[in-house]
């Protein structure tokens, strides 16, 4: 089985035995590198939602809670006529929770972790800039 095999590997070791060694100019490194160097482009970090964009964002916001501010929801609609909204029927269904010091300390670690994430985000986007 292996024969047909030993006798190709014999046959193309022959045909290269014969064929003359190439050898590259003498500037072949420089030739290469600067077509490496050509194509190498960094492209530019670009936010997915930009700055001008979340400054109109902030900007509505503020108005919405600055006409809430001027305009209060009493004097606009009486909610307690339609029944829908009635606090003083609320219930707080949270209200019998007990947290185990263990599942306050995971939330806690957690929060913390979360709010390092942009922080760390920054550090390593200025080491590799």
């Amino acid at each position: 089985m292996e024969e047909p095999f030993n006798k190709q590997d014999r046959l193309v070791e022959q045909l290269l035995k014969e064929l003359p060694l190439e050898k590259p100019s003498r500037d072949f490194t420089k030739n290469v590198m600067r077509h490496i160097e050509h194509k190498v482009t960094r492209t530019a970090y670009r936010p997915l939602i930009p700055k001008h964009l979340w400054w109109f964002i902030g900007l509505v916001f503020a108005a919405g809670l600055y006409w809430l501010y001027l305009n209060p929801a009493t004097s606009l609609v009486d909610m307690k006529s339609y029944g829908l909204m009635d606090a003083s029927n609320w219930k707080n269904p949270l209200e019998n929770l007990q947290l185990p010091k263990t599942a306050i300390y995971a939330i806690s670690f957690m929060a913390l972790f979360l709010i390092q994430i942009p922080f760390l985000k920054r550090l390593i986007d200025k080491s590799y800039a």
